[in-house]
């Protein structure tokens, strides 16, 4: 499936989590989203430890990146899933809180950690 805008992942995510209440595991990614370079142009790129160059040299990257992010679900009877979309970085903090509410929504079957009782100490 190809890259949905932001509105459509949040709503398929969302239902994705409703219909599989807890029954597969689902994985998030994110990942900074960078242009593909042209093979071609840069056949000579080595970036093996030993040719790294020291850092003082060049200028700090200050360039702002899109966010992809990935849902994928490898559930039972066939149910696998894959959803991804490109998040802009003038959308992100409006994405980042309908994302987390959606999260929040969609894992209310998690169930907490036990904590161990812990053992009184017998003073002497």
């Amino acid at each position: 499936m190809g890259r949905l805008n932001n509105a459509e992942f949040l709503s398929q995510f969302a239902e994705t989590l409703t219909k599989n209440n807890g029954e597969s595991s689902v994985y998030l990614t994110q990942k900074r989203l960078v242009p593909s370079l042209d093979v071609e142009d840069n056949k000579g790129i080595n970036d093996l430890s030993s040719n790294v160059i020291d850092h003082k040299l060049f200028d700090k990257n200050t360039q702002e990146y899109p966010i992809l992010i990935r849902l994928s679900m490898n559930g039972k009877n066939k149910d696998k899933l894959k959803l991804s979309t490109v998040v802009e970085i003038d959308q992100l903090d409006q994405f980042w809180i309908d994302y987390a509410q959606t999260i929040k929504a969609g894992f209310v079957g998690l169930k907490k950690k036990d904590k161990k009782k812990s053992k009184k100490k017998v003073s002497k």
